[in-house]
């Protein structure tokens, strides 16, 4: 009995030892997954934050471009003409000179409305304010002023609004991917199109109509230093959307891109 009881003993003691090692073995694997989950989550949001600076330093770049533009074609255009017709002034024409005044009047109101959408442009919050599908359409309603080129955008059903920065984040993908349309495809027509599924998960489709190219060798081109195709994955995985580039020479470029909202 004695020795049943000290065999007893022994197992029981060898037991609780396995037992705590094993529950030491979980803790320890916890630890480990949590500190190895915090730091994936706080490089996420470095990105995160990176990406959105990037974002936001790049919408501003392109609004100060746009204002140069503005004001060297447009602005200043007007400007010059109401200075011409100021200096060929005739006083002693009364029908001419009223001619000239009331052009002259008309050439300031145009240039005070010129100057009221400009600044209006410069306000770095717009995209915010105006939401993430209306800066689109504005953007297709550019392409469309250009008359060389056909855009359009189409939304189904209703879609709610969406976070400010991922909208920022996601503004700037399409721009971009946009101006690689404008610049690249030798596109005549240009679609956006945006809607929200059963899962509501909204997708965003850019589509062309260009030459198209092989998306399997564009990739492997791409380097970490690559302002293409490799530059949107990384905006993409920041925000935990997916996107996807469809294209083949000769087939135009359809680019979708998905997220939670």
């Amino acid at each position: 009995m004695t020795e049943k009881f000290y065999s007893d003993l022994i197992t029981l003691v060898v037991t609780f030892f396995i037992f705590m090692l094993l529950i030491f073995f979980i803790v320890i694997t916890l630890a480990v997954r949590y500190r190895r989950r915090k730091k994936e989550n706080e490089t996420l949001r470095v990105q995160f934050s990176e990406q959105l600076l990037k974002s936001q330093l790049e919408i501003q770049e392109q609004t100060l471009q746009h204002v140069s533009r503005e004001l060297h074609d447009n602005i200043g255009q007007v400007a010059s003409l109401i200075k011409i017709n100021l200096n060929t002034l005739q006083v002693g024409d009364t029908v001419v000179l009223q001619t000239k005044i009331n052009y002259t009047k008309e050439l300031v109101k145009q240039l005070i409305t010129d100057i009221k959408l400009l600044s209006s442009s410069l306000n770095g919050d717009k995209m915010n304010k105006v939401g993430l599908l209306k800066a689109l359409q504005n953007e297709v309603e550019k392409i469309n002023k250009t008359e060389v080129f056909t855009a359009k955008f189409v939304q189904q059903g209703n879609i709610p609004p969406i976070h400010d920065e991922k909208a920022i984040i996601l503004y700037r993908m399409v721009q971009e991917l946009l101006n690689n349309a404008l610049k690249h495809s030798e596109a005549k027509e240009i679609t956006i199109h945006a809607n929200l599924d059963g899962n509501n998960k909204f997708i965003l489709t850019i589509s062309d109509n260009g030459k198209g190219f092989n998306v399997a060798e564009k990739l492997k081109d791409m380097d970490d230093t690559g302002n293409g195709l490799l530059n949107l994955q990384k905006r993409a995985g920041v925000i935990n959307a997916s996107i996807v580039f469809l294209s083949a020479p000769g087939s135009g470029t359809t680019t979708i891109i998905t997220t939670m909202i």
